[in-house]
C-alpha cells in the first residue's frame, strides 16, 4: 500500500506540473490560482527532475556512420552524384534520443524552446515510468 500511495502522489504531482507548464502562466501565478504553495510546487518539480535526471543523463551510445561517395572523374560529376544521393544528415544539429523517441532540431534552436522541450520530455518519461510501476504493483498485489 505504501508504494501505491507514493506512485499515486507522484502521478498527481506530475499532473499538476504538466498543467502549470501548459497553462502559459508563471509558476507563482499558477500556484496562487490553484492554492498550491510556490515552494511546495518547486519541491515537487525538483523531485521529479532529480528522479528522471539519471535516466536522461545515462551514457549515450555514439554510432559511427560511414558515407561512401562514388568516384567521379570530374568535380562537376561529383556534385551531380551528391545531388542525386539519398539525403544524409551532415549539418550540425541537436538530437535528443531516449528509448524509441528521437527528436532532431536545427543547431540554432532557441535555448528557451530547447529547455521547454527537454522538460516536456522529462514529464512524459516520468509519466510512463509511474504508470509502469503502478501497473507492476497492481499485478503483484493480485498474485
Amino acid at each position: 500500500m505504501g508504494k501505491e500511495y507514493v506512485n499515486l502522489k507522484k502521478q498527481r504531482c506530475l499532473q499538476l506540473v504538466q498543467e502549470c507548464t501548459h497553462s502559459g502562466k508563471s509558476k507563482r501565478e499558477w500556484c496562487a490560482e490553484n492554492g498550491i504553495g510556490y515552494s511546495t510546487f518547486m519541491r515537487w518539480q525538483k523531485r521529479l527532475r532529480d528522479e528522471l535526471a539519471g535516466e536522461l543523463l545515462a551514457p549515450q551510445e555514439i554510432v559511427p556512420v560511414q558515407v561512401e561517395l562514388p568516384e567521379q572523374s570530374s568535380h562537376r560529376s561529383t556534385e551531380t552524384a551528391l545531388e542525386k544521393a539519398a539525403p544524409v544528415v551532415c549539418e550540425e544539429s541537436i538530437e535528443i534520443r531516449t528509448g524509441n523517441i528521437s527528436i532532431r532540431l536545427p543547431k540554432d534552436t532557441p535555448a528557451g524552446y530547447l529547455a521547454g522541450l527537454v522538460w516536456s520530455f522529462l514529464l512524459v518519461l516520468m509519466s510512463q515510468r509511474i504508470n509502469t510501476i503502478a501497473s507492476f504493483s497492481a499485478l503483484r498485489e493480485k498474485s
